[in-house]
């Protein structure tokens, strides 16, 4: 064809990949991931207790204090990377991340790799909301 040019990366605008690297995780071996599941379980296990406890709050999540203090009962905090807010948490377990949600009608967590530029004041495990 005349005139076409072909972009190397398919749809992508050509810095993509540059301008979006921010939002990149670190890779997981098979073992790291297997880590981090282990310990997404006794997270989960322990914030459960919160949920069954009651008293979420508005939005039906439950208070960063609550959620805090179960992962302080586990021995995570801010020498972990812990973040958390309104029904959200995140733990860098040393080896993976494990982040997710609390709310009276879910509890959710991923394990992942930390983020190459995370979002400013949160530790590691939170996804940038802007750029670099």
């Amino acid at each position: 064809m005349t005139g076409t040019r072909q972009k190397g990366n398919g749809d992508q605008a050509p810095h993509y990949a540059e301008n979006h690297a921010y939002r990149m995780q670190a890779s997981l071996t098979p073992d790291e991931r297997a880590r981090g599941q282990a310990s997404a379980k006794l997270i989960r296990e322990e914030l459960e207790k919160v949920r069954k406890e009651g008293g979420a709050g508005e939005h039906g999540a439950f208070g960063e204090e609550r959620i805090a203090a179960a992962l302080s009962r586990l021995g995570c905090g801010e020498e972990h990377g812990v973040y958390v807010g309104p029904g959200f948490y995140s733990v860098h377990t040393g080896v993976a991340c494990v982040s997710g949600h609390v709310t009276k009608d879910e509890l959710t967590s991923e394990v992942h790799g930390a983020y190459i530029e995370p979002q400013p004041g949160t530790g590691p495990c939170v996804r940038n909301q802007g750029g670099h």
